[in-house]
């Protein structure tokens, strides 16, 4: 009996030991969560001021200052990333704004915004198709809250299957923008690309039929 009580408390002690150590996890569990609270607070309140300074003060260097900031606090912060490229675009550091995109891309693959944002820095890099492939990927990624950014992806895509000489495309896609964008958006797309696409397309058309008769010329015997 004496043997089996020792036992007893040797089990009630390592009861308690065990319920005293989940007592503290969850103690630590819930203070970790609490200081990652403050610390997404603190870092959503710095990235939206640099945003500030950045759209509305043109101040670069205190907005870049700031996305640092933010990304010290939550180094996956992805609207810290996006503006810190955004900067370096408008300091025609394309090269280094793509790698922040593409780093925000690592984060989050399926944002519509990014994707965007990236096909426009390939675009003026030059990589054409390239920049085709990420507007593609930036309208398979589109939800409803993406809406303000259709008419700038329309405008993006058409321009660029237009230097693609993709003029048929070109004439499609400015179609369904009808079906999708209200009628001051697709005017404005068609004010801007539709003589354009037809006159490119007709010019296209003329010299394929001008090449096919000179073909035939040639090879008449």
């Amino acid at each position: 009996m004496i043997i089996y009580g020792h036992f007893l408390e040797l089990g009630e002690f390592k009861y308690m030991e065990n319920l005293l150590t989940n007592i503290n996890n969850n103690i630590n569990n819930v203070d970790q969560k609490f200081d990652k609270k403050i610390f997404h607070i603190k870092a959503e309140k710095l990235v939206r001021e640099a945003n500030d300074n950045f759209i509305f003060f043109k101040d670069y260097e205190i907005a870049m200052q700031q996305a640092e900031e933010t990304l010290d606090i939550d180094p996956e912060n992805i609207k810290a990333l996006i503006l810190k490229g955004n900067i370096f675009f408008c300091l025609d550091e394309t090269d280094t704004a793509l790698k922040c995109y593409e780093k925000a891309l690592e984060i989050n693959p399926y944002s519509a915004e990014i994707h965007s944002l990236k096909a426009n820095i390939l675009d003026i890099n030059g990589n054409t198709k390239e920049a085709l492939d990420s507007c593609e990927k930036a309208f398979g990624n589109l939800k409803k809250r993406d809406k303000e950014l259709l008419t700038a992806l329309y405008d993006q895509k058409i321009a660029i299957l237009i230097k693609l000489k993709k003029y048929e495309e070109a004439r499609e896609t400015l179609k369904d923008s009808y079906k999708k964008l209200g009628e001051e958006d697709s005017d404005y797309i068609a004010s801007c690309y539709w003589d354009v696409i037809d006159t490119l397309h007709k010019e296209k058309k003329r010299k394929k039929t001008i090449a096919v008769k000179r073909l035939k010329i040639v090879h008449c015997p």
